[in-house]
Order: C-alpha cells, then structure tokens, then sequence
C-alpha cells in the first residue's frame, strides 16, 4: 500500500494547507494552482517559496514548496472563439 500512496495519479488534487500570521484564517491551494501561478509569473524550474494572498485580510504569506511536488502548469487556454463579439465602433 505504501507503494500505492507515492505514485500519486496527477489529476487527484493535492492540497497544500495554509494559515495567514496576521489574522489565523486557514485556506487551502492545489499543487495546480501553484504551477499554474508560477508559470504566468515566468519562473521555470522549482523555486523554494510561493508567496499565496491570504483571501480573508490579503496579507502575502511566503509559502515553503520544499515538500511539494508542483505537475506541469496546464495551458491558458487562449484559444480563438468561434463567434466574434461585435466591435463598439
């Protein structure tokens, strides 16, 4: 079973806990979201710390990514819609 737990599969979601030093609110962030965030910021590679917003007092909370393992970031999606909007002109 211990084989099991380390193969993790990448679309189950793993959380990474959080709680803000200036107002005690915990929350929560996926690994995905992580990758996703660090990848629009353009930082390749693995950096040591992710700085996550608490989302109670929007305090910037610096947090440790040694024990965490980030997948690819999944892509933006900025694909061209079929319909065109039309134009304020």
């Amino acid at each position: 079973m211990g084989a099991a737990s380390a193969n993790r599969s990448f679309t189950e979601k793993t959380m990474i806990r959080v709680r803000c030093f200036r107002c005690g609110n915990a929350f929560q962030l996926t690994e995905q979201h992580v990758a996703n965030a660090l990848a629009a910021e353009g930082i390749s590679g693995k950096p040591s710390h992710y700085v996550a917003t608490c989302p109670h007092c929007r305090h910037a909370i610096k947090v440790s990514l040694q024990r965490v393992r980030l997948p690819a970031p999944e892509a933006t999606g900025e694909q061209p819609s079929g319909g065109e909007q039309p134009s304020n002109g």
